[in-house]
Order: structure tokens, then sequence, then C-alpha cells
């Protein structure tokens, strides 16, 4: 019997130790925490790192401005072109118009199509409000056919002034995606006539490349030309 209390003992002994040594290697503070699924305090939590979303941009810019250049759209050739356009539409010239024809002639036309600046401010991730303003003009003289004198000049120009909204919708680290609405006013001024009235654009999809300094280049309707190409910088206020 005691033979068999000896065994016992000692089969004891072994538990024990065993349970100390597995309860020393789970006490170590993350596994233990693992295991239990207990947390002594918020503070002794082990923060892990999460990693961020490959759809979030690192840094939020909170103000951009651009410059850029618009191809040719049929607003710009209706503003900067009408008089080209709508040359034929009243039918065949007058006769004083015919005289006048013949004493005159045109020299080449240079035209600026769109040249616009644009500032925003984030408002949100996806959000931005801001303001763009745009110019373009035609220039075009008229010589004396007989002493090649400079009579007149045959001028257009357009200035615009827009509230614009923009929409990002594809924010990473150096890629950015998105459209804008513009409404505002815009002043047309052809040699002693001009006015003022509605205007809109609108970039259907833009794309912009690069973080604090970048460029881009949009694909849209209305003042700002059919297909826009260009530079900005974004910068964030110092507090």
């Amino acid at each position: 019997m005691k033979s068999i209390y000896k065994y016992i003992v000692l089969a004891v002994a072994l538990m024990m130790s065993a349970t100390v040594v597995a309860q020393e290697r789970v006490n170590e503070k993350l596994v233990y925490d693992r295991i239990t699924g207990y947390m002594t305090t918020e503070s002794e939590v082990e923060k892990l790192p999460v990693e961020p979303s490959k759809n979030i941009q690192e840094i939020r810019w909170e103000h951009d401005l651009s410059v850029w250049y618009g191809a040719p759209g049929l607003v710009s050739e209706l503003l900067l072109g009408s008089k080209m356009i709508f040359d034929d539409i009243d039918g065949p010239p007058s006769f004083s118009d015919g005289i006048h024809n013949l004493r005159t002639y045109v020299g080449p036309i240079y035209q600026l199509t769109t040249l616009g600046f644009s500032y925003s401010k984030s408002l949100q991730p996806w959000l931005a409000l801001g303001a763009k303003a745009t110019f373009g003009a035609t220039w075009q003289n008229v010589y004396d056919t007989y002493t090649d004198e400079l009579l007149y000049n045959n001028n257009v120009y357009n200035i615009a002034a827009l509230f614009d909204v923009s929409f990002n919708w594809l924010r990473r680290t150096n890629v950015e995606m998105y459209s804008s609405v513009a409404l505002g006013l815009c002043a047309h001024v052809e040699r002693a006539n001009g006015g003022v009235f509605p205007m809109a654009d609108v970039a259907l999809a833009g794309l912009k490349v690069g973080r604090g300094f970048y460029g881009f280049i949009e694909v849209g309707a209305g003042v700002g030309g059919s297909v826009r190409g260009g530079f900005g910088f974004r910068f964030n206020t110092k507090k």
C-alpha cells in the first residue's frame, strides 16, 4: 500500500508541476488575454496595428489650388467663334457689306479657348466646395485692302466666375478621381457689344495624380472646355 501512495504522490506532483509550467507559458499578457478573453483595463490592452483602407488617402488635403487649359468645346465655339458661325444665317450680305468686304480683309485668327483657375476647400473627405474663374478670347485684325492699314480688331472676350462643388469618389495616396458641377455668370464682350448671362460647367470625370503637387485631366462640358489638363497644389493650414 505504501508503494501505491508513493506512486499517487508522485503523480500528483508531476501534474502540479505540469500545471505550473503551463500557467507560466500562458501567463504572458497578450497570450493570456487572447486565451481567456479577460482584459483588466483599457489602458492595459495592447493596441494592435490597424492597416488603413487602400481607398483612403494618408493625408486629407484642406486647400486646393489649380490652373488648367481647356480644349475647344461647344460652349467655347459658340462664344468665341460666334461671328464665324452665324455669319451666313441671315442670308447674303447687303450691298454696303459687299463694298465693305471689298475694301477690307482680315488677318489670321488667334484663339485662347479656356484658361482656368480654381480654388476649393475640403468639407468632408469626399466633398469640397470652391470657386473657379475662366478666361477665353479670340483675336483678329481687320486691314484696309489698299493701304494695309489696321482699321480695327474683331476681338471677343469671355470671363466667367462660378461656384464649384466636387465629389471625390476614389481617394488613394497618389491617385484621386472625382466629378464636379459649377454654376455662375459669364461676361461676353465683342467689340463695343457685350452682356452677362448664366453659365454652367461640369467635369464628368477627373483624375489627379500626385500628392501635394499634382497633375490632372478632366473630361467635361461647359465654359471650361471639353477636355482640360493642368497642374495643382494642395496644402493644409498650420495649426
